[in-house]
């Protein structure tokens, strides 16, 4: 399986980003999962939240291993999207204390596929932009004008959308707004991650083929020409062995009746095509 992402043809699927995701599964279980409830942040009454202290210590006791391993477990859950943080949403780590968090919804999770466009994210900025009223952080101004003029011919329509949206967030209640801009937050941290910060999301160079389909061709032209090969040693062997006073009887060939159709003729066939001088 792989990952079609921002032009490069084929990018490896990182499998145990599945693994997570089954673990992030049964975390939701209504019944074996972590217990979630109302918590307040600052004034406003956030549903659905669980502790930092409560995901380590479920994540313990489900896979039975130490509270290291807990915990570097714990933050490749938040640093890949799967759960985001409520009171400092700029620190994808997993505090083991009293700190809020909440599940991003599977549509951002990153096997999803979907794209990190940069309309999108221009959107984004331009509805921060205006809940802010011009003060965003300094990596974001400088992706905000590199945007501006990247997409100018389109930009129009950008602030249109930034504005409809700011529109539709105002009419939430306090709860739902402050949750929903923690979660698209979280998200733009992960695929557009600030400078200094690792991106978990780099998978390397980029590739023009499939690295698995020419991995399976090089192992079948391998196997092939070892095959030819082998034959070859023992039609010499059988030679030298029988000495040559004799007339040497006519080599094989795919045109006989005996040959045709069977494991030789095959290889006598594949053996004929590479030898041949055009």
């Amino acid at each position: 399986m792989t990952i079609r992402h921002q032009g490069q043809q084929y990018r490896p699927r990182m499998a145990f980003l599945q693994k997570i995701e089954a673990l992030v599964k049964d975390m939701q279980n209504p019944e074996t999962g972590i217990k979630m409830q109302n918590q307040k942040v600052l004034v406003t009454s956030v549903p659905h939240a669980m502790t930092g202290s409560d995901v380590l210590q479920w994540i313990v006791q489900r896979l039975w291993i130490s509270n290291l391993e807990a915990q570097n477990l714990g933050n490749f859950v938040v640093k890949y999207g799967y759960i985001y943080p409520l009171q400092d949403p700029k620190n994808l780590i997993l505090k083991p204390d009293g700190s809020l968090y909440r599940f991003q919804t599977p549509y951002f999770w990153p096997t999803q596929q979907w794209p990190a466009e940069d309309t999108d994210y221009a959107i984004y900025l331009a509805k921060r932009n205006i809940k802010k009223k011009g003060i965003l952080e300094e990596y974001e101004k400088e992706n905000y004008y590199f945007l501006n003029k990247k997409i100018n011919y389109k930009w129009d329509f950008v602030i249109m959308q930034a504005k409809e949206q700011y529109r539709a967030g105002k009419e939430r209640n306090k709860a739902d707004r402050y949750a929903l801009d923690c979660q698209e937050k979280a998200y733009w941290l992960v695929h557009r991650c600030p400078p200094g910060m690792n991106n978990v999301l780099d998978y390397g160079l980029d590739r023009v083929t499939n690295p698995n389909e020419v991995q399976v061709n090089q192992l079948s032209f391998s196997c092939l020409h070892s095959g030819c090969c082998g034959v070859l040693r023992r039609i010499k062997n059988c030679n030298s062995h029988a000495g040559a006073p004799s007339p040497q009887p006519a080599p094989a060939s795919v045109s006989d009746p005996a040959v045709r159709g069977t494991e030789a003729g095959a290889v006598l066939d594949l053996f004929a095509t590479f030898t041949t001088v055009d």
